[in-house]
């Protein structure tokens, strides 16, 4: 119940989480890291059960370097609206862009 209270969520709903009834988004899952005061990535080591959600962690996280940090209001903002586009070539342009960024600071 307080985890529930702590995410702004009823304890039902963290009951349906944990079941597995109920799935929930990254933000979600980083509002319950914050609330735990543990890093998102706990949530995603690899075992012998779930190795497939390791290799998921790019997608959604990023490398290695920002992986333990909280995604900020600006990184929220971004996917919220990332995920409204529907044309995948303009999803593609704007991630080839944001990767020619990233080379360009890094150089």
């Amino acid at each position: 119940m307080e985890l529930a209270e702590r995410v702004g969520v009823s304890f039902q709903q963290i009951q349906k989480y944990e079941k597995g009834t109920t799935r929930m988004s990254i933000f979600r899952l980083q509002q319950i890291a914050e609330a735990l005061g543990m890093p998102l990535n706990t949530f995603f080591i690899a075992s012998d059960t779930a190795p497939e959600i390791q290799s998921a962690i790019p997608a959604y996280i990023g490398d290695s370097e920002d992986s333990e940090q909280p995604f900020d209001k600006e990184a929220i903002t971004f996917l919220k609206l990332f995920r409204r586009i529907q044309n995948n070539k303009v999803r593609d342009s704007i991630l080839k862009q944001m990767r020619g960024i990233i080379e360009i600071e890094k150089g």
